[in-house]
């Protein structure tokens, strides 16, 4: 009896003590992983929001930020220790500045999964997922090798999908220096960004979908991306996948919100979910498509959308005003499209393949999907062709190296349209408005002054014609306007500016030509005398308002240029040579009509006489025609008086009396050059007003198509010369077609690439090759580089 009780009483200790034994150890807040891994976490780890293997499992708290504040949780410190299967530790994130030690590494920024389980939930149930990456890629388990590396070292050894379990211990080592420097190396292989941006896709598309992640902390990952962006957004890949994952993050968590944040407005490609989203809203409400819309949709477009060419990459500013303000011309507040029956589905592809693709159902959105409409599309295709053409000029001015787009030129060459986004020319533009008067006379340096513009020493062709075409774009015309009447102003002479002007499609008709030297000539001949009378002014002018074959717009013009001609002083040096050319018949009219002007007043001094005998000579007729012309004229008009030095001394020509003889008129004269007018003849009239400066430049070009120039191909060595023809062949090329080639000719794909780059922006100003999914080709450029350099 004695031994059963002494048995119980031990049986009763035995059991106490063990009782008390196993609380104790439950209670500890060392928590044993195995014999020798342990990490030290305060007791409060109960309230955690651990993420663990099982995704449908999670310890939930208000807030990460709460939580893994320093008084919620102590360092942890990551030893390099081998663990069992069974006792491997759930992974932990680590959120914004969370401090994390990973053996001799200080990870203070955080953003980051530690742990050594970390399920891959691309499919859970299938084998091969679950063979290759039983953990999410970017878990950093801290039971790994790890060999020390500099964090721009060895990144081509991880392979095309980096995962933190399968790389090299030196690519482990040279990721977790990138981190604990603060993730600012520039020079780091682009394969470690993504190593770290697949754990920030994991946090906003698994666990902030499945578990409470609070609005600070996702605002937080989006800052992160936006700063990685800034530092490795040259890398398109890496650009394409952050800009879709901050797409996406807007969609599944801010969709409903009014306005879209600014980081979100990017170009084509690389927003695809959000336009469809936006435009899906648009036309669900039947309202007009802003511009924006609009334009992203046309680029975007599966089947039909194009690709821009140069000018509208190189002058994207520009390309987006003009196509705004044609758009708007065109449709006023937008297009409006009716809503089809398909509905819109928006599909995330993570850049991690241990995530799964997230999906925002048809349900969810219950909205229509227009983006393969493709009668909206052919519409703004054609506004976009017009306005890349529209600024094809301005692009390969400003593409030349050196040319300044903001000079006199490169304004000119802008479309009409964008010339308002100029204070200086609105300024001009408003000092013209406000004028009065038809014709406004100023001064060439005061034009300069207004646009803010260095005067130039010489008045050149080319500057002559920049000038006119600037002042046609402000709905102003200028004479002299070399294009038309083959004169250029002087520096430091006057203007003539007209209201209305040639307007764009002026083409000058045959009388305008003739009639514009036959000014000219009067202009000549009224100036003798070192006065222009009344009479002569009037004379000249009726000339052009009789004229029933003239246009008004050609009658504005000749009228500008006459009076400009009357107060600028004529040369009639190098007439003799370009005079050569005509017929006798065509010397005789001209000098007909030079004797009609000088007689307009009814009076010929001596001095008129004498540079009428200089300009018959210089037409090869003889001087002493001029007083038999005297007479013809005569016959029909009044007596000519002829003023000699002394004032008493002077005489009339009188009109015979009965005779039959001939005579003329200057309107019979005009007609007389009108009706027997052929090329030859308005060659002539052309001709005596032709610029030297103008026949040199023609020489010089006809010389210069003779003279073999070096190529800019000459730049590139044999192998990249190789390697640019080949490119130029198509448009579109695959990845793997681009390697087969650059291997061929022992270059790297992306090292010729980018030599190729550098040599397009030297020569133009602009890439020549765009790695994006597949490698697109702008071979307008490769064009306008070879041939018009």
């Amino acid at each position: 009896m004695e031994i059963f009780i002494s048995s119980l009483v031990l049986y009763l200790i035995y059991i106490l003590f063990y009782k008390s034994k196993k609380t104790l150890v439950k209670d500890n807040s060392e928590i044993p992983i195995d014999s020798n891994l342990k990490i030290s976490v305060n007791n409060e780890l109960k309230k955690e929001n651990l993420v663990h293997n099982d995704l449908s499992k999670s310890y939930n708290i208000n807030s990460t930020k709460d939580y893994y504040s320093q008084s919620n949780i102590s360092n942890k410190n990551f030893q390099n220790k081998q663990t069992t299967k069974n006792s491997q530790q759930s992974a932990v994130w680590y959120g914004k500045n969370q401090f994390v030690q990973v053996r001799n590494y200080s990870i203070s920024k955080g953003f980051v999964y530690v742990g050594e389980k970390l399920i891959n939930t691309r499919n859970e149930n299938n084998s091969y997922y679950q063979d290759y990456a039983s953990n999410d890629a970017s878990l950093i388990n801290p039971s790994l090798n790890i060999t020390s590396a500099e964090s721009w070292e060895y990144g081509d050894e991880m392979g095309y999908w980096p995962n933190y379990a399968n790389i090299p211990a030196k690519c482990r080592g040279a990721y977790l220096k990138w981190l604990s420097n603060g993730r600012i190396e520039p020079n780091t292989n682009i394969g470690y960004v993504f190593l770290f941006f697949y754990g920030l896709e994991r946090r906003i598309f698994v666990d902030a979908i499945k578990s409470n992640v609070s609005v600070e902390e996702r605002k937080d990952i989006v800052n992160e991306v936006l700063r990685l962006l800034e530092v490795y957004g040259g890398n398109n890949s890496f650009k394409m996948y952050a800009r879709n994952f901050l797409a996406m993050e807007w969609l599944l968590f801010n969709r409903n919100d009014e306005k879209i944040p600014d980081y979100l407005k990017f170009n084509g490609h690389y927003h695809t979910n959000i336009l469809r989203f936006l435009l899906a809203k648009s036309i669900a409400k039947q309202e007009p498509l802003s511009y924006e819309l609009a334009l992203d949709w046309t680029i975007t477009h599966p089947t039909l959308g194009i690709r821009l060419k140069t000018p509208a990459r190189r002058c994207p500013n520009e390309f987006k005003e003009l196509f705004k303000q044609r758009y708007t011309q065109k449709f006023g507040q937008g297009i409006i499209v009716k809503a089809n029956k398909t509905p819109l589905e928006l599909n995330y592809i993570p850049a991690s393949f241990t995530i799964t693709n997230v999906l925002i159902s048809k349900e969810k959105l219950n909205l229509p999907d227009p983006i393969i409409l493709t009668a909206p599309i052919k519409k703004l295709i054609d506004l976009v062709e017009e306005c890349t053409k529209q600024l094809d000029s301005y692009s390969k001015y400003i593409g030349r190296e050196g040319n300044n787009p903001n000079s006199l030129y490169a304004q000119s060459l802008l479309p009409k349209e964008l010339l308002q986004q100029s204070t200086y020319l609105n300024k001009l533009k408003e000092k013209l408005e406000n004028n009065e008067k038809e014709i406004i006379v100023m001064k060439l340096t005061e034009i300069y002054d207004l646009l803010q513009e260095k005067s130039p020493l010489v008045i050149d062709k080319k500057e002559s014609e920049n000038l006119a075409t600037l002042i046609e774009l402000l709905d102003f015309g200028i004479a002299p306007d070399n294009r038309y009447h083959h004169l250029k102003p002087t520096i430091n002479g006057q203007i003539i500016i007209f209201k209305k002007g040639h307007g764009i499609n002026f083409n000058p008709s045959q009388e305008f030509t003739m009639l514009c030297s036959i000014l000219r000539l009067g202009a000549i001949v009224s100036q003798i005398d070192g006065k222009v009378s009344h009479q002569e002014e009037k004379l000249l002018y009726n000339l052009i308002q009789d004229n029933r074959k003239l246009t008004n717009i050609e009658k504005d013009s000749l009228n500008a240029f006459l009076q400009w001609a009357l107060i600028t002083p004529q040369e009639i040096s190098g007439l003799k040579k370009k005079l050569e050319i005509a017929s006798q018949t065509e010397k005789t009219a001209i000098g007909h009509i030079l004797i009609s002007i000088a007689h307009a007043d009814g009076r010929i001094d001596l001095k008129e006489i004498k540079q009428l005998e200089k300009l018959y000579t210089l037409l090869g007729l003889d001087k002493a025609q001029v007083l038999s012309d005297l007479h013809q004229l005569s016959t029909s008009n009044e007596p000519i008086i002829i003023d000699y030095k002394d004032k008493d001394t002077s005489y009339s020509i009188p009109k015979p009396e009965n005779k039959p003889t001939s005579s003329f008129t200057l309107n019979d004269e005009i007609i007389k050059i009108r009706e027997a007018e052929t090329l030859q003849i308005k060659g002539v009239l052309g001709a005596i007003f032709t610029n030297d400066e103008d026949l040199e430049e023609n020489n010089i070009n006809v010389i210069e198509e003779n003279i073999e120039t070096n190529s800019p191909l000459t730049t590139l060595d044999e192998a990249h010369q190789k390697f640019f023809n080949q490119l130029i062949t198509k448009e579109l090329w695959e990845k793997e077609e681009i390697q087969i080639i650059s291997k061929e000719l022992g270059l790297m794909p992306d090292g010729a690439m980018e030599v190729l780059n550098e040599w397009a922006f030297d020569n133009a100003n602009a890439p020549l090759i765009e790695d994006d999914e597949k490698i697109y080709i702008d071979i307008e450029l490769a064009k306008e580089i070879i041939n018009e350099q």
